[in-house]
């Protein structure tokens, strides 16, 4: 339920967090994927059903939106298949995108259609992201002994960079 309710506020970051629990053996990588799956379909198919019956009402109370609306809607005027194929790569727009389309006369179902294999990309991908993460993190776990005194002088010099910086900073402010 968490990770229906994350995919919702900050997709990627929850969903690499459960791959990486999935590692752990807190949580099964199946179940993280269709999880991560029905909650970012969810998530879209709001987007576009609210572009559909809120849309134009949404969009005309809110100024600040209309240049980004039009520039989505130009891409969709040329590109339309393309751009729900990919708009989950355009960060910045992807919840504007299947609003914008919800706006057009693109029929809920091929919008779904059209969804469904990028989120299942998504969804995979981000799994097993945070899933990798979780076997590089052992790796560095096992042999953290080796690497503690690196770390250590790692830590104190860039404290002592960032203290030179900061002496150095208000010298010359003072000048």
């Amino acid at each position: 339920m968490a990770i229906l309710i994350g995919v919702f506020v900050e997709g990627e970051l929850v969903v690499m967090t459960a791959g990486f629990l999935a590692h752990r053996e807190i949580l099964e990588l199946h179940w993280v994927i269709g999880a991560a799956l029905f909650g970012s379909l969810c998530t879209y198919q709001i987007f576009f059903l609210l572009g559909r019956t809120q849309g134009t009402r949404f969009v005309s109370r809110r100024p600040h939106l209309q240049a980004r609306l039009a520039r989505i809607q130009r891409l969709l005027e040329r590109h339309h298949t393309w751009v729900t194929l990919g708009y989950r790569a355009l960060f910045g727009f992807r919840a504007m995108t299947p609003f914008a389309l919800g706006m057009t006369d693109v029929s809920h179902r091929r919008f779904f259609a059209l969804d469904l294999l990028p989120a299942v990309v998504w969804a995979v991908t981000f799994s097993y992201l945070g899933y990798a993460l979780g076997e590089g993190f052992d790796v560095v776990l096992v042999d953290i002994h080796k690497y503690q005194l690196w770390m250590g002088v790692a830590v104190a010099g860039a404290a002592t960079a960032a203290l030179a910086t900061v002496l150095l900073v208000r010298r010359f402010l003072r000048v």
